[in-house]
C-alpha cells in the first residue's frame, strides 16, 4: 500500500468511486491477508469530537479496517460549512499524529473546493485522485461488458441512447438488472425508452428487488446507494410499499388459485412482474406482510413528523424486511 494512510477521492459519479474503494480493499486484503472491515461513516451526524471518537482504531476488533466518509457537508463551499471545515481539520490533524496502523481512512466528494480548509489540508496531507467520468466511447464499452454478463445484447442504436441519456452509472446498471429479469438477447430501443421514463422506479428497483428476495446484504447496500444519489427517505419508502402491495396482490390471487392469465388481467401486471413476484411472495407469509404494512405505516409517520434520525428509521426496517424470524 502506499505510505500515506488517507485518501480523498473526488468525482461526479458515485459507482466509479465505489470501484475505487473496492480496489483500495482488494489490495488491503492482498497486502495483510484478511480481509478489511468496511466501515461507512455518516460525518454530518457527529460532531467534531464524536467524529475524532469514531475514527480511533483498536486491532483487538478488527486487525485492518477501511473507514469511509461519503459526501460530508463541510467539504463544501457554504460559509456556514467552512467554519466547521475549520474544526474538523483539527480533527484530522490530531488524527494524522497518532499511530492508525492497519487502517485506512477514504474521504469522498461530489466536487472539489480549493477554498474549503479542510480540502486544502487533504491536498497537502492525503493522497487524493480526481476520479472523473467516463469518456463516450467507455461508457458504451462498459455497457456492453454489463449487458453480455446478463445475457443482453445491444445493438449501436440501443448503446448509444444508453450513453446519451445523461443517466449515472448505478441507474444504468441498475436498469439493465431489469431489463435482464424481463428478458435475454436483444434489448429494442422502445424497451430502453419506455424504462428511461421511470427514473425513479428504475433507482429503486434494486433495493425493492432485495427486499423481497429478504436478502439483507443486498438491500443494505442498495440503500446506501440511493442514499449517496440523493434520494428522499420518503420516496424510498413509497416505492417500497407500492412493490409489497404488488407482491401481495400476485400472492392473493395465485393462492386463491388464479391461473396466471387471469392474475394478469387482474392485476394489470406485465408477465415477468408475476413470475416474479409468484416467486417471493413464497418468502412471506400472511403475517409477515401484514406486520411489514403495519411497520411501513409507522415509519411513515415517523419520518414525517417526528424527530428521529430518518437513516436509522430505514436501516431498522429493512433489518426487519429481510429478518424472516422477526414475526
Amino acid at each position: 500500500m502506499e505510505a500515506k494512510r488517507v485518501y480523498y477521492l473526488w468525482g461526479a459519479e458515485s459507482y466509479l468511486i465505489d470501484q475505487e474503494i473496492k480496489g483500495l480493499a482488494a489490495r488491503m486484503h492482498e497486502d495483510t491477508g484478511e480481509e478489511p472491515e468496511l466501515v461507512l461513516v455518516d460525518a454530518d451526524e457527529l460532531s467534531p469530537l464524536e467524529l475524532g471518537e469514531t475514527l480511533q482504531h483498536s486491532a483487538l476488533f478488527a486487525l485492518s479496517r477501511i473507514v469511509v466518509i461519503k459526501n460530508p457537508a463541510w467539504l463544501g463551499k457554504n460559509a456556514r460549512q467552512v467554519k466547521k471545515a475549520e474544526e474538523i481539520a483539527r480533527v484530522f490533524k490530531d488524527y494524522l499524529s497518532r499511530n492508525q496502523a492497519g487502517q485506512l481512512l477514504v474521504i469522498c466528494s461530489p466536487e472539489h473546493h480549493s477554498t474549503n480548509p479542510l480540502v486544502k489540508m487533504l491536498d497537502k496531507e492525503a493522497q487524493t485522485k480526481n476520479i472523473k467520468p467516463l469518456t463516450p466511447k467507455a461508457l458504451g464499452e462498459w455497457l456492453k461488458k454489463e449487458s453480455e454478463r446478463r445475457d443482453l445484447k445491444l445493438d449501436s442504436a440501443t448503446q448509444n441512447l444508453l450513453v446519451n441519456s445523461g443517466q449515472d452509472m448505478y441507474y444504468l446498471i441498475n436498469l439493465l438488472e431489469k431489463l435482464s429479469l424481463m428478458k435475454t438477447g436483444r434489448i429494442d430501443p422502445a424497451e430502453i425508452e419506455a424504462e428511461l421514463d421511470r427514473k425513479q422506479e428504475i433507482k429503486v428497483f434494486k433495493l425493492t428487488d432485495a427486499l423481497l428476495s429478504r436478502n439483507l446484504a443486498a438491500s443494505l447496500e442498495a440503500f446506501y446507494q440511493l442514499q449517496e444519489q440523493g434520494m428522499h427517505y420518503l420516496l424510498m419508502l413509497h416505492m417500497i410499499s407500492n412493490q409489497l402491495v404488488v407482491m401481495s396482490k400476485i400472492k392473493f390471487y395465485q393462492e386463491a388459485g388464479y391461473s396466471p392469465e387471469q392474475i394478469a388481467g387482474l392485476s394489470k401486471q406485465k408477465d415477468f412482474v408475476i413470475r416474479k413476484m409468484m416467486e417471493k411472495g413464497r418468502r412471506f407469509s400472511d403475517s409477515d406482510i401484514r406486520v411489514l404494512f403495519k411497520r411501513l405505516l409507522e415509519v411513515d409517520i415517523s419520518l414525517k413528523g417526528e424527530s428521529k434520525n430518518p437513516q436509522l428509521l430505514m436501516e431498522t426496517l429493512i433489518v426487519e424486511f429481510c429478518n424472516s424470524g422477526a414475526f
